[in-house]
């Protein structure tokens, strides 16, 4: 008794059998859930690093002989093709400073001479009815219709009547590191 003369409630008895491995087994299955969820989180985290839009630096070309010239790339010259690790997948290309009638043909050697006989991989026209060096031609490939690796790089070439005196080659990718290749693609 205690001095107020309250008794004390009785004690819980110890708890012990098949509900106690209910119990800790509900509280492993949760740490495991929970971890699982963290693993997904960094995951989710590490592919937002890893894959992403970007825009590709505008580059310009010069028109020599009717035939179209690298002149400079806008950014460094490494910025013109993906970094060793990295892949781009090319979602648009536009060609502006076309005039009326101007027909050039894009290619992307890849480890290979140029040569003449090489396939086009697109062929940019200008629309009809536009003033002089005002021309923009774009081309969608889809997401895997164009696919830069490191030192890859675009050559165009006129494909015909060429009367523009500049052309400039923008577009947009979406940069992927090597390993997340096949995830991207899933």
């Amino acid at each position: 008794m205690f001095n107020n003369g309250w008794a004390r409630p009785p004690m819980p008895p110890e708890v012990s059998g098949p509900g106690v491995s209910v119990s800790a087994g509900i509280d492993v299955q949760l740490g495991r859930l929970c971890g699982l969820l963290e693993r997904q989180e960094l995951d989710r985290q590490q592919l937002a690093q890893a894959i992403g839009p970007i825009d590709l630096p505008p580059v310009d070309y010069t028109i020599t002989g009717g035939q179209p010239k690298f002149k400079v790339a806008r950014a460094t010259a490494n910025d013109a093709s993906p970094q060793e690790g990295y892949l781009w997948f090319v979602t648009r290309l536009s060609l502006a400073g076309m005039t009326a009638g101007d027909v050039v043909n894009l290619y992307m050697p890849t480890g290979v001479a140029f040569g003449v006989n090489a396939t086009a991989l697109h062929t940019f026209q200008c629309p009809a009815g536009v003033g002089a060096g005002l021309g923009i031609a774009d081309w969608e490939p889809g997401i895997t219709g164009c696919v830069m690796h490191p030192d890859d790089g675009f050559v165009l070439a006129s494909a015909g009547t060429l009367t523009a005196t500049e052309l400039i080659l923008t577009g947009q990718a979406i940069q992927v590191m090597a390993p997340y290749v096949s995830r991207f693609l899933l």
